[in-house]
């Protein structure tokens, strides 16, 4: 019974946060075949779960969105914009939020291949599969690369076991 609830909380923070499970799956005591098996269905498991969910509540917030702007007083609209251009007037350029910036830079910089090698590692699989479904849900080939990325992922994790073996116990 214990195995059982250490298999499914390694299969758990495998769907969130997938670069320290393994390690923390050998620490906890789980056998090698069992954290294998445990980190990669749950990285894969996690990424369908936030890639889908993201999708609804995107096209939740668009609606919320156009149902606004449709009910919403002129009045009130016209202050709210006021508000978010007040500084684009002062400073005469677009103004982004830090974390506008860096998605930004990141898309441009890396595009669809950086997002996903880098998602299950150090963006996280969560952001990398909000992402992916914001800026590459038309591309037919995004999931499956995504999927590939965490078995990749997961065979670097096992070499690296089965090269240094000492730092494992």
């Amino acid at each position: 019974m214990v195995a059982v609830l250490k298999i499914i909380q390694v299969f758990l923070l495998a769907s969130v946060k997938y670069v320290i499970t393994f390690p923390f799956a050998l620490l906890i005591g789980l056998n090698f075949l069992q954290t294998l098996i445990a980190v990669t269905l749950g990285g894969i498991a996690g990424f369908f779960f936030f890639y889908y969910v993201s999708g609804h509540a995107i096209k939740r917030l668009h609606h919320i969105r156009i149902f606004l702007r449709k009910h919403l007083p002129l009045s009130v609209r016209l202050k709210f914009r006021q508000l978010m251009t007040w500084r684009k007037k002062m400073t005469g350029e677009r103004v982004f939020s830090r974390r506008n910036r860096f998605i930004a830079w990141f898309r441009a910089k890396f595009g669809l291949l950086g997002i996903v090698v880098l998602s299950p590692v150090i963006l996280s699989i969560p952001i990398g599969a909000f992402l992916l479904n914001k800026y590459y849900s038309k591309h037919k080939m995004a999931k499956p690369y995504m999927v590939l990325s965490i078995v990749s992922w997961t065979a670097v994790f096992v070499a690296f076991a089965l090269i240094f073996p000492h730092l494992i116990r």
